[in-house]
């Protein structure tokens, strides 16, 4: 029976164990200083009671010892609470956001069961916190996904992937904002306009659902309608990602402000491997979808039909 992979864990189980571990790491520490704490005592009080000098320098350097343990796992102990407080803030908050979208569910639900003026198409915060703005998408409710391909000519044999990566997804939503008046509705309007403005990650769930969303552009339409507003909003998909770097031994993942949102399909993971006895560029080219071109330009190697055993050789 061939063996199951195991199961990845979520976001909110990762968070859960980290502050139980934190939470196993305080309790363990503060044993640890309970005890050493005591056991100073214990040789306080015995140097007082003995008259024998060298006897008394025994205990006193034993109870210094222990008041030294003392203080480290009084360290510990402090890095491990604030450790654990992180962890546990992190797991509530992840808890409260599942909680929160799940309600926002239900009540989308709720709404569309029956006819609504304010139209299907709902616009939210991806955390789960404030309203909901509803749209009827009147005019236009489209979804575009764009991509950069390479004009110029490509390696015989390589992988079409490798020249290839979607650049932009995104959105357009021309429709009207209903409300039950005219300062009901610029009140969502506004809502829009602040959601824009903080750069806030928003979930769009009409015809397509999106929850990597953020506002590009945001137009109103002052025509003559009594209490409701048109209006156009262009969203953009950004693209969260974690940046790597990799060979066969080791792996450092590398994180900074401009890499965490990307747009974009950007792989920035690079492996290489050890050349052993026997390998052939051409054979290397077929096991890794690369052209003998492409290997041996990437690698500088002058002599195609010379590589050597222990060398590395980048490969994607």
């Amino acid at each position: 029976m061939p063996a199951t992979k195991p199961k990845k864990r979520t976001a909110e189980q990762k968070a859960y164990d980290s502050m139980k571990y934190w939470d196993k790491q305080r309790k363990h520490d503060s044993a640890i200083y309970v005890k050493m704490f005591s056991r100073a005592q214990n040789y306080d009080f015995k140097s007082g009671q003995t008259k024998d000098k060298n006897k008394k320098k025994k205990l006193i350097r034993q109870r210094d010892n222990c008041l030294k343990l003392v203080d480290a796992a009084k360290k510990r102990k402090s890095k491990d609470k604030s450790n654990y407080n992180a962890a546990k803030n992190r797991y509530d908050r992840i808890v409260q956001q599942k909680a929160d979208l799940s309600a926002k569910l239900n009540e989308i639900a709720e709404h569309n069961t029956g006819w609504k003026n304010e139209g299907k198409c709902a616009i939210y915060r991806s955390d789960g916190k404030g309203d909901i703005v509803y749209i009827s998408p009147a005019d236009d409710e489209t979804e575009t996904v764009s991509s950069n391909i390479t004009s110029y000519p490509v390696d015989k044999g390589a992988p079409y992937s490798d020249y290839t990566r979607i650049t932009s997804k995104g959105a357009t939503i021309a429709g009207i904002i209903v409300g039950k008046d005219k300062a009901d509705s610029y009140r969502k309007f506004a809502m829009l306009k602040s959601w824009n403005s903080n750069g806030l990650k928003l979930t769009y769930r009409g015809d397509f659902t999106y929850a990597h969303y953020l506002i590009a552009s945001l137009s109103n339409s002052y025509k003559n309608l009594r209490d409701n507003i048109e209006v156009s909003i262009n969203f953009q998909f950004v693209y969260e990602a974690q940046i790597t770097k990799s060979n066969d031994k080791t792996r450092h993942r590398t994180s900074s402000k401009s890499s965490k949102s990307v747009a974009g399909s950007r792989n920035k993971k690079y492996t290489a491997i050890t050349i052993k006895t026997g390998d052939t560029l051409l054979a290397l080219s077929k096991k890794y979808g690369k052209s003998v071109h492409w290997l041996a330009t990437v690698n500088k190697i002058k002599d195609i039909n010379k590589i050597y055993a222990g060398n590395k050789l980048r490969v994607r």
